[in-house]
């Protein structure tokens, strides 16, 4: 493992632990996807920071408000990244609302692709993003009514943010989704396919090309951890596909860290845990990787939206929505016992 590599392990555990540490009642993989968060943006995680801005998430929302549920601690951590966490804070709820409008339930994938638009300085022009959202959703639902539902949005989202066309977005959606599963005959579950095509779809170039090159990567890793990649971790693959190395070179700084991470407090033996290790594995060497270009700035995407500013933002929305799908699926939410640091809630 190079000494970058290493460096940037031992920042997400420092990250990681110190989040945990704090914030004792959240969902243990939310801590996990908050490090990697700070992490990606090459910080230290400010503790006293997002003390502040749970304070300020509890005064302007209200107990059962979406932004308090499955999200608050990757909102947070965005807050304490932001240049001023209450304005942010504001953006996002304005954001939501325009991509909410029309939705009767509340939805925590809402938030994060608020967070997204905000994140990339979005939101002045946040109407036309939603619009071409909605178009690309709208026909995702009618070509592929049983796989599209509202883990797509915040993919969607990333899709509506790039200057790409709609029409070839979806044409290179439906023709991964067809390569793969009818002339390759991959056996993974087309939900995950899916979640691959729009990752790959993000960016131009041959679409066939880059699958044959996830299909690589897949092959290469499942020989050594044939029990552990699936689903999520197959589509995660799609962050890869532009290092310009050998997928053997890849797959060995995978690995490593997946290795490295064994003895983190944050996983432990169970079999879901060790896949979302892999998946944190894929996530560190893809930002490894991402390290030579300049982070994605707060400012409207145009043409320089670059293949490293898309892995990037790829990285991190992957990991959260991964994470916050899982938590969703669960019974309940620990994080939702902790109580609010300010008793005076304005209801949202």
């Amino acid at each position: 493992m190079t000494d970058t590599l290493r460096n940037k392990c031992e920042m997400f555990e420092r990250n990681r632990s110190a989040i945990s540490k704090k914030f004792l009642f959240e969902n243990a993989a939310m801590s996990i996807a908050a490090g990697l968060i700070f992490t990606g943006a090459d910080k230290e995680a400010d503790i006293e920071k997002l003390t502040e801005c749970r304070n300020i998430l509890n005064r302007h929302t209200g107990v059962f408000s979406e932004y308090r549920e499955a999200v608050r601690l990757a909102l947070l951590s965005e807050m304490a990244l932001s240049d001023d966490a209450e304005q942010y804070l504001e953006d996002v709820k304005t954001t939501y609302k325009k991509l909410h409008k029309g939705h009767f339930r509340d939805n925590s994938f809402m938030v994060l692709a608020a967070m997204l638009i905000c994140k990339l300085g979005r939101q002045t022009d946040a109407d036309e993003v939603v619009k071409k959202h909605n178009e690309i959703m709208k026909q995702m639902e009618k070509d592929h009514p049983i796989l599209t539902d509202s883990d797509d949005i915040s993919y969607v989202i990333l899709l509506a943010l790039s200057d790409r066309p709609t029409d070839s977005i979806l044409s290179d959606m439906n023709e991964c989704l067809d390569y793969l599963k009818n002339t390759r005959k991959i056996r993974i579950g087309s939900d995950s396919v899916q979640r691959l095509s729009e990752i790959l779809a993000l960016t131009g170039g041959d679409i066939r090309e880059k699958c044959d090159k996830v299909i690589k990567l897949y092959d290469t890793l499942r020989q050594n951890k044939s029990a552990l990649v699936d689903g999520y971790i197959f589509s995660s693959f799609g962050m890869l596909t532009d290092i310009n190395e050998e997928p053997e070179s890849i797959v060995g700084e995978i690995s490593e860290v997946y290795e490295y991470l064994k003895d983190s407090r944050g996983f432990d033996y169970k079999p879901d845990s060790q896949k979302q290790r892999l998946m944190v594995a894929e996530l560190l060497v893809a930002e490894h990787n991402g390290t030579g270009a300049p982070m994605v700035s707060n400012v409207v995407i145009n043409n320089a939206f670059t293949i490293i500013k898309a892995q990037q933002v790829v990285t991190m929305i992957t990991v959260i929505s991964n994470v916050v799908s899982a938590i969703l699926s669960a019974t309940a939410d620990t994080g939702s016992t902790e109580q609010p640091a300010d008793g005076n809630n304005q209801k949202d």
